[in-house]
């Protein structure tokens, strides 16, 4: 085994009340799970100082859902699909009210996750609006959000000295619009339009087995992320360099909610209320699921990642570890 073992953990208190001990519990737990460490989801702020740093190999940053109407119109932009809301929401849904707040948000959070020294800081490439998540009527194309998200990526990189972002930015696919894999010139197109080098691609399975609402079962479901892969470029398999390693099987959910549309009290809710109602949403179709299947081993060795995050949601700290063992077991 030639690749990091991860579990993923955040900042947020719901993750660390799962845990007996707090940080120094999560440090007991990964030792005894014979994991390699941990990838963190950090805020916006320097997180706490009981972090066990040397535990911390991968960062994933905050995921800014509707991002682009602010980056395109700015305060107009705001306006049209933001209600009046706390400063707070406008950051976590889009990182600032302009295209320089909101480079400057993401200069700092580059900043925040390098203090690790991680192999990478990962982002998701996409873009969606609360009701689209159940609609699919999306605003913008897939080459529209890569090439407005290589822009923020580009001019964000240029705000260090040597244009260069402080530590590995790893940037990864979602079945909303943007980075997908299922078109290989759009994501060479896409590489060939980030203008520093310190980025790699991070696969999240469960996220690709997302766009195929048509897969039922675990052989389909390797099957189809083999042949996906292997329509991508040489040189995008090469930079490919990180699994998020989940499986995702909710296509029944999806073609039921696609047919349903919006909640029936949607025109109601606050914005708030949306949020909540889009997120229960997306995590029923994004299932967070432990492999089954040693044909896993598949994917891990045509990609040959240095690093494999085992991604679950779970209620416990116990599910979580029943996940991570199943997993972990096909792997060997």
């Amino acid at each position: 085994m030639n690749y990091l073992n991860l579990v993923d953990f955040s900042v947020h208190p719901s993750d660390l009340d799962l845990l007996e001990g707090g940080w120094n519990g999560l440090k007991k737990y990964i030792e005894a799970s014979q994991a390699d460490g941990l990838e963190l989801l950090i805020g916006y702020e320097r997180a706490s100082d009981e972090i066990p740093k040397e535990l911390v190999k991968s960062i994933h940053l905050p995921f800014w859902i509707t991002w682009l109407d602010v980056w395109r119109k700015g305060e107009q932009g705001l306006k049209a699909y933001f209600p009046p809301m706390p400063n707070d929401h406008i950051q976590y849904c889009c990182g600032g009210r302009n295209q320089r707040e909101m480079i400057a948000t993401q200069k700092k959070l580059w900043e925040l996750a390098a203090e690790y020294q991680p192999k990478q800081a990962v982002m998701h490439a996409a873009h969606v609006e609360l009701e689209h998540a159940f609609t699919r009527k999306f605003t913008y194309t897939d080459t529209e959000v890569l090439q407005n998200f290589a822009e923020l990526l580009n001019r964000t990189a240029q705000e260090f000295s040597d244009g260069e972002p402080p530590c590995v930015i790893g940037i990864e696919n979602l079945w909303w619009p943007g980075l997908n894999f299922k078109d290989s010139s759009q994501t060479d197109d896409f590489a060939a339009s980030l203008n520093f080098d310190k980025w790699n691609l991070v696969l999240d399975t469960g996220h690709l087995m997302n766009t195929n609402p048509k897969l039922r079962c675990e052989d389909e479901a390797v099957d189809f992320v083999l042949e996906t892969l292997s329509q991508l470029s040489a040189d995008i398999r090469k930079r490919i360099q990180s699994l998020h390693l989940n499986l995702s099987l909710s296509g029944d959910y999806q073609l039921q909610q696609i047919r349903k549309g919006l909640p029936a009290d949607w025109a109601s809710l606050t914005h708030g209320e949306k949020y909540s109602s889009a997120r229960k949403h997306v995590l029923k179709i994004d299932q967070h699921l432990p492999f089954q299947t040693q044909r896993v081993k598949e994917i891990v060795d045509l990609i040959q990642p240095h690093t494999v995050i085992h991604e679950f949601i779970t209620p416990t700290m116990a599910i979580y570890n029943d996940y991570l063992e199943e997993q972990m077991g096909v792997l060997v």
